[in-house]
């Protein structure tokens, strides 16, 4: 297993779905619902902090337990996440990350049944990623500055996920 730098303590990961933009949690609450019945599944991580960020984009660039690089987001204003507008659906067992692709193709399919949009169909694919349908990609400069100067439920109310 590679091993280059210490690995740092563990920054907690967020699953409260109480911390996404509400329309989206209510969809997120559909597509849990329609899984339902399947293999076990959990809302692995929602709303992303700058210290998870920071901790997640340090994996195969200063250091590494394996997983190799774990994200391209230098900053959680750079993810939907950091805006409660993402969230990543796992297994919930031990090795959460690890599941067949019929379990990947549910979650996408029950998150573009509700207008979500599952990162398992992009080019670069994210599995367990599912963010709000309105939004692009990835967060605009635009974006970043309106959260800054107005917050977070700015950035909500502007894709139509506040309510």
């Amino acid at each position: 297993m590679p091993r280059f730098g210490t690995l740092p303590p563990d920054v907690p990961v967020d699953r409260r779905l109480e911390m996404l933009a509400p329309a989206f949690a209510v969809r997120v609450r559909k597509v849990l619902a329609t899984l339902d019945g399947g293999r076990a599944e959990w809302p692995f991580e929602t709303l992303r902090t700058e210290a998870r960020q920071t901790f997640l984009y340090g994996f195969g660039r200063d250091y590494d337990d394996g997983r190799g690089i774990v994200t391209r987001a230098t900053s959680a204003l750079y993810s939907w996440h950091g805006f409660g507008l993402a969230l990543d659906i796992v297994e919930k067992d031990a090795t959460p990350w690890v599941a067949p692709s019929t379990f990947w193709n549910a979650i996408g399919d029950a998150a573009e049944k509700f207008g979500l949009v599952w990162a398992g169909r992009w080019h670069a694919t994210d599995l367990p990623h599912v963010q709000w349908g309105a939004c692009p990609v990835s967060p605009t400069e635009e974006d970043r500055m309106l959260f800054r100067t107005q917050g977070m439920k700015a950035v909500w109310t502007k894709y139509g996920a506040a309510a």
